[in-house]
């Protein structure tokens, strides 16, 4: 009788032995896959790191030294190797926008960096659409390059149709929009007044300079605003007034 209780005693620990055995083996293969599947994604958060500490500054200080920009540029993409993700695209996209649009830039290379620039934008918009900074960078790259009106007015639309009140992009949407009012369907003007309005009241001393620049004598912005806020354009003319 105690034999045979000592062989079920050891068959159970045996069992018991061989499940914690499958059971830690199973475990440890799990981690390995996490690992391998985790490591180009944390390899590409490295070599981007160095491109969202410049933008943190850019954004702070509005600058990033023209020969950092090869630079970022190129952790950029060393990123996208590594991970094909939006964010790195939509950096990228940045920073041959900046490049094309520095001073320091020679003149040849202005243009193939802002079509680098569009190129890397649509690539990011097409994974991730819900950028409306990145459609109006789109939509300034091609009117930098004097694209076609259409293109520029269809990115500038998506811009807003992805965040209508973004209260950072409401002044340079009203400045874009007011350059290109001639080329605009129904829809599109109604979508301008409504950001002129949404400006007006989020950004004024922006749009003041904007209308100053774009719509000195308020013919556009008064063809969008009269007989519907009249009040409103005797208000803004008596802004612009202070700045002649």
């Amino acid at each position: 009788m105690a034999i045979q209780v000592t062989t079920t005693t050891t068959a159970v620990m045996g069992n018991t032995i061989r499940a914690r055995f499958f059971l830690l083996a199973a475990t440890g293969l799990v981690a390995i896959a996490v690992l391998v599947l985790a490591w180009p994604r944390f390899q590409a958060g490295f070599r981007y790191l160095p491109v969202d500490i410049a933008f943190k500054r850019h954004y702070r200080d509005q600058l990033i030294p023209t020969d950092r920009l090869p630079v970022l540029i190129d952790f950029a993409q060393q990123a996208i190797d590594r991970n094909d993700h939006y964010r790195y695209y939509d950096g990228l996209g940045l920073l041959h926008y900046l490049r094309g649009m520095d001073p320091y830039t020679p003149a040849l290379e202005r243009r193939p960096a802002y079509r680098l620039a569009e190129s890397a934008t649509i690539t990011s918009l097409q994974q991730s659409p819900a950028q409306p900074g990145a459609w109006l960078r789109l939509a300034t790259v091609r009117w930098v390059l004097h694209d076609e009106p259409a293109t520029i007015i269809q990115a500038w639309k998506m811009s807003i149709f992805t965040s209508r009140t973004n209260a950072s992009l409401l002044a340079q949407r009203v400045e874009m929009g007011l350059a290109h009012r001639q080329y605009m369907d129904d829809e599109a003007v109604a979508m301008l007044r409504d950001q002129l309005l949404l400006a007006w009241r989020a950004q004024q001393g922006s749009l003041v300079r904007v209308l100053a620049r774009r719509d000195h004598d308020l013919a556009v912005t008064g063809e969008l605003l009269v007989g519907t806020y009249p009040a409103l354009l005797v208000e803004m003319e008596a802004w612009l007034e202070k700045l002649r």
